[in-house]
């Protein structure tokens, strides 16, 4: 737990620094989708495509040089649905590049580092087992775990201050059969 305060001070901290520099603020609202096309969701088979999981972020976007531009930002996001008793939210430090293609368009790449939490409230819950029920233990304690992904993104400017947003997050890119994507849709408010 400390070593989560301690990061996101750290990560506050930096935002705020940056908020100081002459640079563009960036405000995201949109949906965060783990485990693209990994996670089943119907007794058929049917794998996860699209999940309504809020995000929300603030970012910075610096010029280094030409269409080259640094963007960090620091986000949040929470899950609607998810097991009784238990809640889950991860937050996000993305150190992302981007690459200005068109007046209307961006290339974005770079890494994130996810703070993964889940917390439980202990107890038992009854979940469906083929035909019946059963009851499972769940969670009593809160878990974070920390992970890092290779990003890959574009986004769409309508005008100078608006623009929709999507990015991909490689997990595990060296393990091919252990790779997992999830994925940013949202939209951007530049001020």
């Amino acid at each position: 737990m400390q070593g989560l305060l301690l990061r996101s001070i750290v990560a506050v901290t930096f935002l705020i620094n940056l908020s100081q520099a002459n640079a563009v603020t960036m405000y995201s609202t949109g949906t965060y989708v783990p485990y693209f096309d990994k996670v089943q969701v119907s007794n058929s088979g049917a794998t996860q495509k699209f999940d309504l999981n809020p995000y929300f972020a603030i970012g910075k976007q610096f010029n280094m040089s030409g269409p080259h531009y640094f963007m960090p930002e620091l986000g949040y996001t929470y899950w609607l649905e998810t097991a009784k008793k238990v809640k889950k939210n991860i937050i996000f430090l993305h150190y992302n590049f981007s690459y200005i293609l068109s007046q209307r368009f961006i290339f974005r790449y770079g890494l994130t580092t996810h703070w993964y939490k889940i917390k439980g409230e202990g107890g038992t819950v009854s979940l469906r087992n083929g035909d019946g029920y059963t009851n499972f233990k769940a969670p009593d304690k809160e878990v974070t775990t920390y992970f890092t992904t290779l990003n890959l993104g574009s986004e769409f400017f309508f005008n100078k201050r608006l623009a929709l947003r999507f990015d991909l997050n490689m997990m595990n890119v060296n393990e091919l059969e252990q790779r997992a994507y999830n994925y940013l849709f949202t939209v951007n408010f530049y001020r």
